[in-house]
């Protein structure tokens, strides 16, 4: 018995419509695939002999998405956005990404043809059924990732899908077909053409993957190696720590980086973010483990604090995972500690201080260098005693200070 996919109400009166307005529609690509995975699909994308202007006289709420290239997002009741998109195929990829000229066609296989890999090139109707002219389901079984047709041309055309192709079996646990994975390494020198964005946003994919065991593939291929020659050879040297590493580390993005790029050192990590255009805050916190990763963070709970006070709670233990993960220390009892103190609530940085540079201008203290040295011996004081963090306590040590006296 062939299996049948759910969908959402909304993508089936999609497709009803589309129908009744005399074309065909099928839901295609990644949400048929993670249907049949039993995985929560994201996009549920649909495909259909009509063009666009067809499928904007048929729905009362769309926007074009990417006209030229037959995609119209339809507005449905649900809120959400369905990008319907007519039959296509495509002529030659100048820049090794995106066609040149799309021609519109009437046939759902000549569009599927054009697809990256059999497992996507499933279409799917509720009353008609699968429509897989590749094998796209057998290689789902199978757990394979095969290119559709000529897997060369295939990486030829959008040289992404090299990178698409190792995300997805890390992702999902698959492997990909030897001639794909052959074809893959004899165009790893084109992964070069694509935009840093786009390979950034494909590694991270990778690195937050659930089968990191799939990844050695990245730099053995040498489609790694094709972007950052040292960042490979080093995962080449240690990839079976770094794959033992990464099934430990937490999900925060910066965690998985800071773990992949630990052995190129600081510039060497920062030429990478450069080069991916890496949001600020994410390299800030991925350089920062670095740093603090393989250092010593002893069992004292003043210089945890004044951790906690630098960099926050949540990378303060981030720091200490990583740490554990990095060197193989037991450091659960500085963990302990770090939950003990904010559960006290110690206070670990200026804005949990008693007194505040308000407080200290209304007892003479000046503004400026004089009163951020004074907060800053304020809080020194209360890291080392938390119960000192009491107003009067903390505006009686100002006075001593004003008499002369080191707080």
């Amino acid at each position: 018995m062939e299996r049948e996919i759910v969908m959402p109400h909304a993508a089936a009166k999609i497709l009803k419509t589309l129908n009744v307005g005399g074309y065909e529609a099928y839901i295609v690509g990644g949400c048929v695939r993670d249907a049949l995975l039993g995985r929560e699909a994201g996009d549920w994308d649909i495909t259909t002999s009509a063009k666009p202007e067809q499928v904007k006289a048929l729905f009362t709420h769309t926007f074009d998405t990417g006209i030229a290239h037959g995609t119209v997002t339809v507005v449905m009741e649900d809120g959400n956005n369905y990008e319907v998109t007519t039959y296509r195929t495509e002529t030659t990829y100048s820049d090794c990404r995106h066609p040149d000229d799309v021609i519109f066609t009437a046939s759902l296989e000549e569009d599927l043809k054009r697809r990256d890999f059999t497992m996507n090139a499933i279409a799917y109707h509720p009353k008609e059924g699968f429509r897989d002219y590749f094998g796209g389901r057998e290689d789902i079984d199978r757990q394979v990732i095969r290119g559709v047709g000529d897997p060369s041309q295939r990486f030829q055309e959008d040289a992404l899908r090299m990178l698409r192709a190792l995300r997805f079996s890390v992702q999902l646990g698959f492997s990909i077909e030897k001639k794909t994975a052959d074809a893959l390494k004899e165009n790893v020198s084109l992964i070069q053409k694509i935009s840093a964005e786009r390979i950034r946003m494909e590694l991270e994919k990778m690195l937050l993957g659930d089968f990191p065991e799939k990844m050695p593939f990245l730099w053995e291929s040498g489609l790694l190696g094709a972007l950052f020659p040292q960042w490979a050879q080093t995962l080449q040297e240690h990839g079976n720590t770094f794959i033992d590493q990464l099934s430990l580390c937490s999900r925060r993005p910066a965690v998985r980086w800071a773990a992949a790029l630990q052995w190129i050192g600081e510039a060497g990590a920062k030429a990478v973010f450069r080069a991916l255009k890496f949001d600020l805050a994410t390299e800030k916190e991925a350089l920062l483990l670095l740093r603090l990763g393989p250092s010593v963070i002893p069992a004292q709970k003043v210089f945890l604090r004044k951790l906690i006070g630098q960099i926050g709670p949540e990378t303060a233990m981030e720091v200490l995972r990583m740490q554990s993960i990095l060197t193989q220390q037991d450091l659960r009892n500085q963990m302990e500690m770090v939950t003990e103190i904010l559960a006290d609530g110690d206070c670990c940085s200026l804005r949990e201080l008693a007194v505040d540079g308000k407080v200290l201008l209304s007892v003479g203290i000046p503004g400026g260098e004089e009163m951020g040295k004074i907060l800053k011996k304020l809080l020194a004081l209360v890291q080392e005693e938390p119960a000192m963090n009491e107003r009067d306590t903390l505006l009686e040590a100002v006075k001593r200070y004003q008499e002369g006296e080191e707080i």
